[in-house]
């Protein structure tokens, strides 16, 4: 079977779990005309859990795949005064053209502090049950630096552009961009992915509020968490390579609706060759409760 490299994406789900559509490289250079921004809005993020349900996205075409099906569950708790937390277990199963199978299962958890200034991940995927990655490492803002240490898969310290936004950051600045009707924002983008050593620049494209009903799918599941009404918008979102030059073809590219408290849903996961349809079947916005630090 051909290698499909679905787990590649899995930090930027857990960072912003809050995504979705399709962009195109033209729309960076539309973005472009926003600043990248150093320090994101101090949004209240809601702590919840999410349950998805993946599928093969019916409008994509592919030479390669036959089927695809799998769950995503994202967990994200904290506060500003704790700093934020995330888990995310996403399993697929893809089929190729001739019936051959692929299982592959990631986990990763991340922590930041509410002030972006530091970071911490860890990532374990397998396929087919063998360990593909094992990776963990950790970054902090110091003097004007963005310093990175990874601890696997082996020992190593590198420095960033200060630019680069941690997730928790990164998805607050496209909610404050969106909350004040802009419809075009690029942000530098580090998020532990491809073993710590992928920052990404990302362009975002913002759609109109809205407070009402769609047909969307999911909506039912977002009523009966109670947040029907809160506002929200589509947004897509695509990542760039940042040593990349010249006109340049996203990455991969991440489309979803997205709520003023960070819950998203309706998720869009294109990987170029394929792309897979993330559909929100749980929210539960009250979950394990963990006894929080009084502000200051």
């Amino acid at each position: 079977m051909k290698s499909v490299s679905i787990h590649a994406g899995r930090s930027r789900l857990a960072s912003m779990l809050k995504m979705s559509a399709l962009l195109g490289a033209g729309w960076l250079a539309m973005a472009g005309s926003a600043s990248a921004i150093s320090a994101a809005p101090a949004l209240v993020m809601a702590p919840h859990e999410a349950v998805y349900d993946l599928s093969l996205d019916a409008g994509g075409k592919s030479d390669t795949i036959s089927d695809a099906e799998g769950r995503m569950v994202y967990h994200f708790w904290g506060s500003r005064c704790d700093g934020y937390n995330t888990k995310l277990r996403f399993v697929t199963r893809i089929s190729d053209s001739d019936g051959n199978a692929r299982l592959t299962d990631v986990a990763t958890s991340t922590f930041e502090d509410s002030d972006g200034k530091s970071f911490s991940f860890a990532t374990k995927s397998y396929v087919d049950g063998t360990l593909a990655e094992d990776s963990t490492g950790s970054a902090e803002r110091e003097n004007g630096k963005l310093h990175v240490t990874m601890a696997k898969p082996k020992s190593r310290r590198f420095d960033i552009s200060p630019n680069f936004q941690f997730p928790n950051q990164h998805l607050s600045t496209i909610i404050d961009a969106a909350i004040r009707g802009e419809r075009f924002v690029q942000v530098d983008l580090f998020d532990g992915s491809e073993k710590g050593e992928k920052p990404y620049t990302t362009a975002a494209v913002i759609g109109a509020t809205n407070t009402g009903a769609d047909n969307l799918g999911d909506e039912a599941t977002a009523k009966a968490a109670g947040i029907a009404n809160v506002r929200h918008w589509p947004v897509t979102l695509s990542y760039f390579d940042e040593n990349a030059t010249g006109e340049q073809k996203p990455s991969y590219e991440l489309s979803f609706i997205v709520y003023e408290n960070g819950v998203t849903r309706r998720m869009r996961l294109d990987y170029g060759d394929f792309a897979l349809t993330g559909k929100l079947v749980r929210l539960d916005m009250a979950p394990v409760k963990v006894a929080a630090k009084r502000c200051p």
